[in-house]
């Protein structure tokens, strides 16, 4: 059973509940969540310190977690725009999170809203169910 739907509408609700956080690190000052850390979180239910302080040593939970990891490369695989060359996990955790705050790459760039990134998590959830429903018949 794909457990990505799930993740991603788990996320959807902790953005919706908890703020969609634009800046350093992956949470913000009143615990609003990067979309890659809500993503990890939706997972592993609990966020270790360093999402607060350490960017490296979150994304290396982030990379660690096949769960999170599923989930991220999927809402990747649905972004439109041309992002540079994806080359490694980390490339596809910083695209993810540098379109959740920064936008599609290019001049028209612009961040989505915050319902937008929850409405992209609830769309690839239903689209990735839609897809098991199909494989399994």
């Amino acid at each position: 059973m794909n457990h990505t739907p799930k993740v991603l509408r788990d996320a959807a609700d902790l953005i919706n509940r908890q703020g969609l956080h634009s800046g350093d690190q992956f949470v913000g000052p009143d615990g609003e969540l990067d979309l890659t850390a809500a993503i990890f979180k939706a997972v592993a239910l609990i966020l270790p310190g360093s999402f607060r302080t350490n960017a490296d040593t979150a994304i290396a939970h982030i990379k660690d977690s096949p769960g999170a990891m599923a989930a991220i490369r999927a809402v990747y695989d649905t972004l439109e725009a041309a992002y540079p060359e994806v080359h490694d996990e980390d490339d596809v955790i910083d695209t993810v999170s540098y379109w959740a705050t920064e936008g599609n790459f290019g001049p028209d760039q612009q961040p989505p809203s915050t319902s937008e990134v929850i409405g992209r998590l609830l769309r690839v959830a239903d689209a990735l169910e839609k897809q098991d429903t199909t494989l399994a018949a």
